[in-house]
């Protein structure tokens, strides 16, 4: 008997992968080239709905729907509806006495079977599972060459759902930066556009929450203009003091608060932990290189920031503190202009405006 083409069905898999096959006929690939190299039954791929999520059928080979479909009571003796810890093989039908898919299996003709983890990205995302129609030991190459197929199908997957991932966050950057630039060059009211800023930073990041707060350049305070998120028991922890609350925006610079457990530069630190924040990122506000405020994004647990994120905030804060620097020069323009007509002796008229 020879030995079983192990190659053969990771090139044309790579090939489908090169052509851009969807996602479903991907794992359905690799599902019939696992039964068909092994000669045995019928495979079974399933894979994690989300990290805590319930295990969700991604590809069935050699099964009936009924089985495929099939949920026993008992789902902790089961073998299809539980991540195993490692490998477990079922060499008879005798050794099905304690699974909870006993009768479905022997109904099915199913007489082996094996259940193995597949690991992806350092966690264990699916199982696959392997079922003879004969009584039968599974071996390690066996085992192994189901396995790693598998992970490069889930790999294969979830590159393809950073990639649309991507996509769709940068659609939503742009969606939410010509918002805002439209309000900014469409109104004067600064609190609207501030408003706007502090909603749709926080929901882009997918953040906690987000605040904007103006300097006081006599005292030196950072005073609240604008919030999304964030409760009002924190917003009113206290006096913001620039020089004490990463004083390092007041320079210009970006500054990322990894973790708010362990970094110094935070001025309230219980309180910050208390609203359940883990990172900060915090950009100045810069109007003709002076800084003139703070915008804050304020995040749990989560990845540090991207480069992609940090540049967004930071096109996001340009944008804002130019909507204030125009709200200024209009009000001291609409001030310079009653001034002149007072000079003038201008008080008004009743009359009508004749043509």
């Amino acid at each position: 008997m020879s030995s079983p083409d192990y190659l053969k069905p990771f090139m044309e898999l790579n090939r489908a992968l090169g052509y851009g096959v969807d996602q479903g006929s991907v794992m359905n690939l690799i599902a019939r080239r696992i039964v068909e190299t092994l000669g045995i039954k019928g495979c079974l791929i399933k894979t994690k709905s989300s990290p805590a999520g319930s295990l969700e059928l991604a590809a069935g080979y050699g099964l009936s729907e009924l089985f495929l479909f099939a949920r026993p009571e008992t789902l902790a003796r089961s073998i299809c509806f539980q991540l195993p810890d490692q490998v477990r093989s079922f060499p008879t039908a005798q050794d099905f006495e304690e699974v909870a898919e006993q009768e479905a299996m022997m109904i099915e003709g199913i007489r082996a079977a094996a259940v193995a983890p597949v690991e992806a990205r350092q966690e264990t995302m699916g199982l696959v599972a392997l079922f003879a129609d004969a009584p039968r030991e599974f071996h390690k190459d066996e085992l192994d060459f189901a396995i790693t197929l598998v992970t490069t199908g889930f790999l294969s997957v979830f590159l393809q759902w950073d990639l649309e991932k991507a996509v769709e966050r940068e659609r939503r950057y742009f969606k939410d930066f010509h918002e805002i630039s439209s309000a900014i060059h469409s109104t004067l009211t600064v609190n609207k556009v501030l408003e706007l800023v502090v909603s749709r930073l926080t929901e882009s990041l997918e953040a906690k929450g987000s605040s904007i707060r103006l300097l006081d350049p006599k005292t030196q305070e950072l005073y609240l203009a604008q919030s999304h998120g964030l409760s009002q028991e924190f917003l009113q922890k206290g006096t913001v003091n620039s020089e004490r609350s990463i004083n390092e925006n007041m320079s210009g610079k970006v500054v990322i608060v990894e973790d708010v457990y362990t970094d110094p530069r935070l001025q309230y630190r219980p309180a910050v932990i208390q609203e359940g924040i883990r990172k900060i990122l915090s950009v100045p506000l810069t109007v003709r290189k002076k800084v003139i405020g703070v915008l804050r994004i304020y995040s749990g647990e989560r990845p540090s920031f991207t480069d992609q994120e940090i540049q967004f905030a930071q096109l996001i804060a340009q944008h804002c503190a130019l909507a204030m620097d125009n709200a200024k020069l209009y009000q001291r323009m609409k001030y310079e202009y009653q001034q002149l007509l007072i000079d003038f002796g201008y008080e008004g008229s009743n009359e009508p405006i004749r043509s």
